[in-house]
């Protein structure tokens, strides 16, 4: 993983881009927790004006709507990007605004539950020089070469969760309907037509045919290794990009975020490492967020046992249905029991 050397300033945007259901909630406000970040929560759901699976060859096309889409992303100001709890002091706002913030995002939350809008007050000056806004997505991992190669000063890392992992979720979301979306994540022929027009010759011959007859969690596997291809090509020559595994972050989430901080020019944080504790403490913590750093209003789960909770939920079957897709990706090195006996149950 590449650091910042002594000759270049300090990113001020930084890209947490990954599936859904990757894990990229849990590491962007790991990222939020850092006292001179500013935080928003995958802006891009409202309109971008680039492709979900934008051609990197028509980059410059693309630039104007990128830099005037981040140009705006400080002035966001929903529940839904600036009001995710828990809410962190930062450096940039005055203590004594800190509360004030704060029942800003409480009465924001309780209003959209309603379905009113109310805007999340910032109570600071989110322009100062060394505030660093993150803005973290799970529909701009297609565009994320794009986007990059738009930007001067930046950083971006790429999460990458268990295909078995991201699928599991989505089809247990889908199931509570607790996903929104107009189509089941398997039914979406028209992202899947996209990333097969992306992917061109590299499409394993696949057409939109043979994945209209594959099996739902088939189709699904394609989506995550056709996005993840496309992202990971995309920014092959940009050392302003890494990966990382969601699974590495759980089993180590302080030495594995001291690299992507770094790495992204941020210090170490006490507030960040007091979250982590928390957070993968196991329970739901309450306390005082106006007087004190250390207590978050949230629910917290071992993270580890949430990555590898598909393990005992998904039958053998469609674990080898995955695996099998997986096993034709470069992407199989990063998990490489998909090689296991499970590739002979769907024979």
């Amino acid at each position: 993983m590449r650091l910042l050397d002594d000759s270049e300033s300090a990113p001020k945007l930084l890209l947490l881009f990954g599936t859904p259901r990757s894990g990229t909630t849990w590491l962007g406000k790991i990222f939020d927790s850092h006292r001179l970040t500013l935080f928003k929560h995958e802006p891009d759901r409202s309109k971008f004006g680039v492709p979900f699976a934008a051609s990197i060859e028509r980059a410059e096309e693309y630039r104007k709507s990128v830099l005037e889409f981040v140009g705006r992303l400080r002035e966001v100001n929903t529940p839904h990007s600036a009001g995710r709890l828990p809410v962190f002091r930062k450096a940039y706002r005055l203590q004594m605004l800190h509360p004030l913030h704060w029942l800003s995002v409480l009465a924001a939350e309780s209003a959209s539950s309603f379905g009113w809008k109310l805007r999340v007050w910032q109570f600071a000056d989110v322009y100062q020089p060394d505030v660093r806004l993150v803005w973290k997505s799970t529909d701009s991992l297609g565009r994320l070469g794009v986007v990059l190669l738009a930007l001067g000063n930046g950083r971006a890392i790429r999460i990458i969760r268990h295909p078995c992992g991201y699928i599991n979720s989505v089809m247990h979301g889908e199931a509570l309907k607790r996903v929104v979306a107009s189509v089941p994540a398997s039914e979406d022929y028209g992202i899947m037509q996209q990333l097969l027009d992306a992917a061109r010759s590299s499409a394993y011959g696949l057409t939109i045919d043979h994945m209209r007859e594959f099996h739902p969690v088939e189709r699904m596997a394609w989506i995550w290794v056709l996005l993840n291809e496309k992202a990971e090509r995309d920014t092959a020559d940009d050392r302003r990009c890494t990966s990382v595994r969601y699974e590495d972050v759980c089993q180590n989430p302080t030495a594995v975020t001291k690299q992507l901080f770094s790495f992204c020019g941020l210090d170490w944080d006490r507030q960040t490492a007091e979250f982590i504790r928390a957070s993968t403490s196991g329970f739901a913590t309450q306390a005082p967020l106006i007087s004190d750093s250390r207590g978050y209003y949230s629910l917290y789960r071992h993270p580890l046992h949430s990555a590898e909770k598909w393990r005992s939920e998904m039958s053998d079957e469609n674990i080898a249905r995955v695996y099998a897709v997986l096993s034709q990706s470069r992407f199989s090195d990063l998990y490489p029991e998909s090689e296991s006996r499970l590739l002979a149950k769907i024979v």
